[in-house]
């Protein structure tokens, strides 16, 4: 917990509390650890694994919010408003987990009031980063966008390669790129083809790989 975006920074002895009420969980691929509209019953650490973030459209269409891995805490706004699942969490790879339950934390956190302070603090840097990352996606073109979530992918899920190429190994159809950087299905299509012709992109086996991940990291800039 102490490595985790969320708790780090809190003081040994409220970190000692959270720890000594959280339970492991593990998961296998596929597996479904809540789904939108469930109840916000605590939190989750990710101490290993891949976490794939979604939310459902009235429509039925899925668009992928976020992939969460190694450090990751997911639920923790139903730690404060205890309001539904706002959206579907699922492990791409299996999973250990640490949940800790709100009611534990509360329990916690109103003998330590500073860890309530910590909450906003983290919060509300993070709704700051959340507004950049949303203007920075209005500024971009499409190349960066896109450029942008391979990048990510590759975070997530990539294998290196010889030559510094990076193997992206799971598969996502372009109508999911499309989603990810909010633009049409054929646009994206368009753009892959551009950069196969130039050699920053390939496909093995169904994966995407990264030819020259600096050259598409240079896209990402304004």
């Amino acid at each position: 917990m102490a490595s985790s975006a969320l708790f780090a920074g809190l003081e040994r002895e409220a970190l000692d509390g959270l720890a000594r009420y959280s339970h492991h969980i593990s998961l296998e691929t596929n597996a479904s650890l809540f789904k939108q509209g469930d109840a916000s019953d605590g939190c989750y650490a990710i101490m290993e694994g891949v976490l794939k973030v979604c939310v459902t459209a009235p429509d039925g269409q899925e668009a992928l919010l976020a992939m969460l891995g190694t450090g990751d805490v997911i639920g923790d706004m139903g730690l404060i408003d205890a309001q539904p699942r706002s959206a579907s969490a699922t492990a791409l790879k299996p999973c250990s987990l640490a949940f800790l339950a709100s009611r534990d934390f509360k329990k916690v956190a109103n003998a330590n009031p500073l860890i309530y302070l910590h909450m906003l603090e983290i919060l509300s840097d993070r709704l700051r980063a959340s507004n950049e990352a949303a203007t920075m996606q209005q500024l971009l073109p499409l190349r960066g966008r896109l450029a942008r979530v391979f990048l990510r992918l590759a975070e997530g899920f990539g294998e290196p390669l010889e030559g510094g190429r990076i193997l992206i190994r799971q598969k996502f159809t372009q109508a999911e790129l499309a989603r990810m950087t909010g633009s049409a299905r054929e646009n994206v299509n368009r753009q892959i083809k551009e950069w196969t012709r130039e050699g920053l992109v390939s496909r093995i086996s169904s994966y995407y790989c990264l030819e020259d991940a600096e050259k598409l990291r240079k896209f990402t800039e304004l």
